[in-house]
């Protein structure tokens, strides 16, 4: 019976390992691709380290975007003028937002560029002060040893 049991967990740990491991199938809806351009952008600018006031400008010019975007789609289909000077007016945006994640994405690695090596670079000089300072330690250590020995009586018994 115990065996059984045990048989038992374990298939059911390898079926729950399956479900949650199968990668699941997610449709998206259509997007401008330049809009999914500039999301990208906007990804790799943050993942380079870019910071938080910086990354709120953009969101700030994203949902902007999106604002004209439901401006838009709340437009009549007779309003072809005004729908033309909104889609130029996303365009534009989205422009100027992914010029801008783009530099902010360069800036921000170079960012941490120099603080990784100012880190390590520390780090190494850390380790050579140590290294030094441990050898001077036990070179005095070992002169006060010699002089104690030296001055050291001999007392017959």
């Amino acid at each position: 019976m115990s065996r059984n049991a045990s048989v038992l967990l374990i298939l059911l740990a390898i079926a729950t390992l399956a479900l949650v491991a199968y990668p699941a199938l997610v449709v998206s809806q259509s997007v401008n691709p330049q809009l999914s351009m500039v999301i990208q952008d906007i990804r790799k600018a943050e993942s380079a380290g870019a910071e938080r006031g910086e990354m709120q400008r953009l969101i700030d010019q994203m949902n902007s975007v999106s604002q004209l975007q439901d401006q838009m789609q709340n437009l009549s289909p007779q309003d072809v003028e005004k729908r033309a000077q909104l889609l130029g007016e996303i365009n534009s945006t989205l422009s100027s937002i992914d010029a801008e994640a783009n530099q902010l994405e360069t800036i921000a690695a170079q960012r941490t560029y120099v603080g990784h090596v100012i880190a390590y670079s520390s780090g190494v000089v850390g380790a050579v002060i140590g290294t030094v300072a441990y050898y001077y330690g036990v070179l005095l250590y070992r002169r006060y040893r010699i002089k104690r020995t030296f001055q050291m009586k001999i007392i017959p018994k």
